[in-house]
């Protein structure tokens, strides 16, 4: 299983990609919340998820502060609008936690096309002409995902 380690009160930036071919995939991390700063390269307004659809091809940018009790939690990545769901998960590691993993996977949307479509349009990129470019200077962390 894979393990991404994080050192608590530090904000980090992860970059989802779903680099598929077939299936849009839902991604969360249990217990935190993500940050939307940036989609295929265009700075967006900050607007907070708990799980977000990446479909086929796309690549978001998202802030994940390290602000939880130190223990392992679920990152969990599911397909989406398929007639089987497929789940497979990581885990995320306090550097100074003692506890396990606990609890059951995060569940995610899993048929609900309305979910996605508002998650969609919830989305909208910062004006080029905006002071409001987001300050991201964190620490880089980076996941691939894939639904083959």
């Amino acid at each position: 299983m894979d393990i991404a380690f994080l050192i608590a009160g530090k904000t980090y930036r992860l970059r989802i990609s779903n680099v598929g071919l077939q299936h849009s995939l839902n991604f969360r991390i249990q217990g935190h919340k993500m940050k939307l700063v940036e989609v295929e390269g265009t700075h967006t307004l900050q607007t907070t998820y708990s799980s977000l659809d990446v479909h086929v091809g796309q690549s978001y940018s998202v802030l994940v502060t390290a602000d939880q009790t130190a223990q392992d939690y679920y990152i969990a990545v599911s397909t989406r609008f398929t007639t089987k769901i497929l789940t497979t998960t990581a885990i995320l590691h306090y550097s100074n936690s003692a506890k396990k993993v606990s609890g059951p996977i995060p569940g995610g949307p899993t048929t609900e096309i309305d979910w996605s479509l508002n998650q969609a349009r919830s989305i909208r990129r910062v004006p080029c002409n905006s002071l409001l470019i987001p300050d991201i200077a964190t620490d880089l962390t980076m996941f691939y995902i894939s639904s083959e």
